[in-house]
């Protein structure tokens, strides 16, 4: 008798440890399931010629989240992005990201313009860092390497433009001819997709930019140059056409 509880017994410790053990493993592969967070700065690319003046640096960021940098406790997967213009991107994860030279910025945007670039080659960056300012270990980092004052057409122009209620915010956009757009895009309506998109005319006869549609919520940065003719065009939703309205080039 003795000989049977004890065999049960160990069964039953045996059993548990497997269980446990395989859910250890489950919960392992979750974790290492976790996507990074990353960044990489969509325009200006690198060695680009820019117009001097205001130059738009505009990003896509994934697997974060952004929020105010008012000092919150920092959390994983959350924080807020700094802008470097000719700094070395800063690498001490126990001091906040704050370059020794060059400017910085702080921002939850996923743009941000430097205003009065002077001509010559300058380094453009982006950090992604934690809610106290220090970076993300892995550095999480882009950076590009341009000159201003080139041969580039048009100014730096950025548009803010949000889908929401199948509804635009706005129902006019207007920007200089020539100009190096950049649309930021965000679309509130959940499960819903919509797209940013530039025609001739409400006749649709020729296309000057189609954005790629993204579902809900989400955002994006569409970059394109803007006609140099100055007139009113035709802006749209392709999946919505009912979302609609001028874009008017002066």
């Amino acid at each position: 008798m003795r000989l049977l509880i004890f065999t049960l017994v160990i069964g039953c410790v045996a059993l548990f440890s497997g269980v446990v053990a395989q859910e250890g493993y489950v919960s392992n592969q979750t974790a290492n399931q976790t996507a990074e967070a990353n960044v990489t700065i969509t325009s200006p690319e690198e060695g680009a010629n820019v117009t001097a003046g205001n130059v738009t640096v505009a990003v896509n960021l994934t697997n974060f989240t952004l929020v105010e940098p008012t000092g919150q406790p920092s959390a994983p997967g959350e924080g807020h992005l700094h802008y470097y213009l000719d700094a070395v991107v800063p690498t001490n994860a126990s001091e906040p990201a704050i370059p020794k030279t060059g400017g910085y910025v702080i921002s939850t945007n996923t743009s941000y313009t430097w205003e009065n670039v002077t001509p010559g080659a300058h380094n453009l960056s982006v950090q992604v860092v934690n809610n106290d300012h220090t970076p993300l270990i892995p550095l999480v980092y882009d950076t590009v390497n341009v000159t201003v004052g080139g041969n580039a057409t048009g100014n730096a122009t950025v548009v803010n433009l949000t889908a929401e209620n199948i509804a635009f915010d706005t129902d006019t956009i207007t920007v200089p001819a020539g100009a190096n757009v950049t649309v930021h895009f965000v679309n509130k309506d959940s499960g819903i997709p919509h797209n940013f998109a530039v025609y001739d005319s409400n006749l649709r006869s020729k296309s000057i930019f189609v954005g790629e549609i993204i579902t809900g919520p989400a955002e994006t940065n569409y970059t394109f140059m803007a006609p140099s003719e100055p007139g009113t065009y035709y802006f749209q939703c392709d999946v919505h056409p009912s979302m609609n309205g001028d874009f008017i080039v002066q």
